[in-house]
Parts: structure tokens; sequence; C-alpha cells
């Protein structure tokens, strides 16, 4: 689904992009089961910063970076820096169902942007799809409390939505993705607020 204007400016702003450079983006590699991952996907690219961290911390020669708004990837475009643009494209695309070949990423990208999904079990589906065998699935997701309470009890309510169909507990997401054929590798629980980990399609 595409960001309110409440949203937009919660993830355009320099503090997420310090937070996904000097936090998310280190903590994730730490996890990696690979030292690089040349052909890469993101999808929800917003502003295009997760895809800057793809190249400079996973050792991405090509990012296909996606996004279903056509705002944001305007956006993208506009802030990509002159040393990217060889190895970023950014393209609008709905990440439920992605216009990409079968077994085509060495590694796809979720910073935070299932959650925002209408199905996020489509969303599994395809990004199981699109990668390779032994490709891996880096994500880190608010879980169903956090979401909850963050869209229904709390005054972010009125600036921040999240569907029903993006909640999801931490089991269900490890089996949704083991029913991909896609298992955890490494994973850190934050309570039952959010999950930072990597899954290994089979």
């Amino acid at each position: 689904m595409k960001l309110n204007l409440g949203e937009r400016l919660i993830t355009n702003n320099p503090l997420r992009a310090f937070i996904q450079r000097r936090v998310e983006g280190p903590m994730l590699k730490r996890m990696a089961g690979f030292e690089s991952y040349p052909l890469c996907l993101e999808i929800g690219c917003g502003r295009g910063v997760g895809a800057e961290i793809i190249v400079e911390q996973f050792g991405a020669q090509r990012v296909i970076a996606t996004d279903v708004d056509p705002e944001q990837i305007e956006r993208a475009k506009k802030n990509l820096k002159s040393g990217f643009k060889d190895k970023i494209e950014f393209r609008v695309a709905d990440s439920m169902a992605l216009d990409e070949p079968d077994g085509k990423f060495d590694a796809v990208f979720s910073f935070g942007v299932i959650h925002h999904m209408e199905d996020w079990r489509k969303a599994v589906k395809e990004i199981s799809r699109v990668l390779k065998s032994g490709g891996e699935f880096f994500f880190e997701e608010p879980l169903r409390a956090f979401t909850r309470h963050f869209t229904k009890d709390s005054l972010f309510g009125v600036v921040a939505t999240h569907p029903v169909g993006g909640m999801f507990g931490f089991e269900e997401f490890k089996d949704e993705l083991r029913k991909n054929n896609v298992d955890i590798i490494n994973i850190r629980h934050f309570g039952n607020i959010a999950i930072f980990g990597v899954g290994r399609k089979r």
C-alpha cells in the first residue's frame, strides 16, 4: 500500500536514514551468510537509502529497487548520487506481484516494508519466487503487537496506518517463509516488538 502523508514524513527524514545506515544495515550484514551479493532486489525502497546501503555494505554490483508509489520512486531518482547511478535502478512495482523472473536475485531486502502490505503472505511468496536457490532474504519488521498498538492505541495512529493483512507474529512469519522454501538462518528478536533476520532459500 502507498504511505500516507504522516508515514512519508516518518520514513523520508534524516533520522530514519541515519538509523538505516548505522544500525539496521550493519546489524543485518553481521547476520549475512556471504560476503557479497552481486544482484539484489529491494522492495519498498522509499527515498532510496536502502539501495545505497545494499551497494555499500552488502557488495551489490546491481540493485533493482522497487516501490509501489511513483512519487517515492521519483524522489529516489532525484536523491541518487552520481556514484551509484551505474549500480541502482529504481522501478515502480508491487511487491505482491513482482514483474521479475523466477530465481533471478542473489538477495532480497525489506527494510520494514512487508507490514505495509495488504497481504504479507503474497509478498513472501513473491520474494521466494524471485530468489535464487541459496539466495538470502534480509528483513527487519515490526510484529503484530507493535503494529496493532501503533495503529490503534497511540497518537501515531492518526498519521500512520498498517493494514490488518500486514500484521503477523514471528511464528507465523517463520512458518510462511518455510512453506515458501526459505529457512531462517539468523534472527534477532526485540521482544514482541520487532525482528531482524536473514532467511535462505532452499
